[in-house]
């Protein structure tokens, strides 16, 4: 949820700051012309970082060190998931089985599925 939000915090500086504005667009940098688009890095700055001037170099950069540990992020974000599954299904067996039918119970009804 969290990550979800900050995604969206960003994609609105994004939009706010990636000439979407009606501004003109900048001229190719003579550094980078040569690059070819598949090449680059591609990702989204922090709030407010689009207004402080970086370089294209400078944007590069930061999207790259971003792309390498959102791949760090991801992964431990996918085994605190897992763990959080593994602690549920673990939490349940603690429950006899008469315990385990109310809470099932008492789940579907507060989901609006039962009697």
């Amino acid at each position: 949820m969290r990550r979800a939000l900050l995604v969206g915090a960003f994609s609105l500086a994004f939009v706010a700051t990636t000439g979407l504005s009606g501004q003109e667009p900048k001229p190719q940098d003579p550094k980078t012309k040569d690059v070819k688009p598949d090449m680059r890095f591609k990702g989204q700055l922090p709030s407010y970082w689009g207004m402080i001037g970086l370089t294209d170099d400078q944007r590069e950069k930061v999207y790259a060190l971003q792309a390498k540990y959102n791949q760090d992020i991801d992964k431990l974000e996918k085994q605190i998931k897992d763990m959080k599954e593994k602690m549920s299904k673990e939490r349940f067996e603690v429950l006899s089985a008469e315990q385990k039918t109310a809470l099932e119970d008492i789940i579907r009804k507060k989901a609006g599925g039962g009697k």
